[in-house]
């Protein structure tokens, strides 16, 4: 048993020194997919509004799926760590769909969350759906684009 506590002593020993400020290995480096603080100047959001629909399953599976158009959003400038997010909402059916997507430098960002399958018989009629874009961060929040249409089963 002593013999394994030395093991372990050692290894903590080790590893506090091997990450410390005196060898400059950070292990608290937050990954590409993590966001913090910061902002972006969006310049351009596309959406294309034909390609948000409803659409029944294939194969025989009796349910809808409501099919959303990715996002096309031109970013000009960053500084931090923002985030972009990519919101539909169909309050009709209880239906909000979220896609994140942090923002890393200048270009363009394409947005697409996946289909979402709908119970048989909740989907039978027409919509109002909200579609929006945000940047976020700990310190912004904004609406960049915002739009509402209508969303209905094709026949």
């Amino acid at each position: 048993m002593d013999r394994w506590v030395t093991v372990v002593g050692l290894f903590v020993a080790f590893v506090l020194v091997g990450t410390g400020p005196l060898t400059g290995l950070d292990v608290t480096t937050a990954s590409p997919s993590t966001f913090g603080d910061g902002n972006a100047t969006v310049t351009e959001v596309g959406v294309d509004r034909a390609g948000l629909t409803l659409t029944p399953g294939r194969f025989g599976t009796n349910v809808t799926y409501l099919r959303v158009p990715t996002a096309a959003v031109d970013v000009d400038g960053v500084t931090g760590r923002p985030q972009l997010l990519y919101i539909v909402s169909v309050p009709g059916l209880d239906l909000q769909l979220v896609e994140r997507e942090v923002v890393t430098g200048p270009g363009t960002y394409r947005i697409a969350p996946d289909d979402r399958a709908i119970p048989p018989g909740r989907a039978d009629g027409t919509y109002d759906a909200v579609l929006s874009v945000r940047i976020q961060s700990f310190t912004t929040d904004r609406t960049v684009a915002r739009t509402t249409m209508t969303v209905g089963a094709r026949r």
